[in-house]
């Protein structure tokens, strides 16, 4: 049992309860543009729609949770930590079902079947091989999954989890990593998974001024027109078991 590490993440949702989630910026009008973003992805790669079981790992507040549902799919949310479930309960309502649990050992999530998993930045802190055991082996056969995660072949990604001031400013555990495309491609592909889509993306920074963000939005297009592409911000993952 990884307990040193869990309670870490629940001090870690403690301090998001408590007001410290601006920190991931999607607050403004670039964050809002980067959640819509990602909220689109999930929805569409895991064909999130009504009559659609889905469980939406890693939850904290609701901020995805909250726009998965719009999807008409029966969505579950799970967070480890207590406090954040509460918000994201809060905020869903009964539209859907929020839970504390743990993904790596299933706990909470006895007895669901489900036709889609989804989550934003949600596996890199977690033990992989541990969450393909206990919760992505709720995933029927031809269920989808979608996740978007840090690139860990991006500069600023790089140093909140190699150099120590950057990653107390960011608010990164110790215990938190990030992938690269090839790696996180590999990964699903070992434990079984059919993997469609494995690509860096995404230059607009969360702390975009408002008036920078249109000029921002033109150069990333063209920056991920280019091998710069590799450096992006983000990953986006999707695939189906087969």
């Amino acid at each position: 049992m990884n307990t040193d590490r869990y309670e870490a993440e629940r001090l870690q949702g403690r301090l998001i309860a408590s007001g410290k989630e601006d920190v991931w910026g999607w607050s403004g009008r670039a964050g809002g543009i980067r959640a819509s973003r990602r909220a689109e992805f999930l929805r569409s790669a895991a064909k999130l729609a009504p009559g659609v079981r889905c469980l939406e790992l890693g939850c904290g507040t609701g901020e995805f949770t909250e726009r998965l549902v719009e999807s008409g799919c029966e969505l579950v949310a799970v967070d480890l930590s207590e406090e954040t479930a509460a918000l994201a309960r809060a905020r869903v309502g009964e539209r859907a079902r929020v839970l504390v649990g743990n993904i790596e050992t299933g706990e909470g999530l006895e007895g669901l079947e489900l036709d889609a998993i989804v989550g934003v930045s949600v596996l890199h802190h977690v033990d992989l091989d541990a969450a393909f055991a206990h919760t992505f082996s709720l995933l029927q056969p031809g269920g989808r999954f979608a996740f978007s995660e840090p690139n860990m072949a991006n500069p600023q990604v790089w140093a909140e989890r190699n150099l120590e001031p950057v990653r107390r400013l960011r608010h990164v555990t110790p215990h938190e990593t990030a992938f690269k495309a090839e790696e996180l491609r590999g990964r699903f592909e070992d434990a079984g998974f059919v993997v469609d889509v494995c690509e860096p993306f995404e230059f607009l920074h969360p702390s975009t001024p408002s008036w920078l963000v249109p000029a921002a939005l033109s150069l990333e297009r063209g920056l991920e027109s280019t091998p710069l592409r590799g450096i992006a911000g983000s990953l986006r993952l999707a695939g189906h078991r087969p």
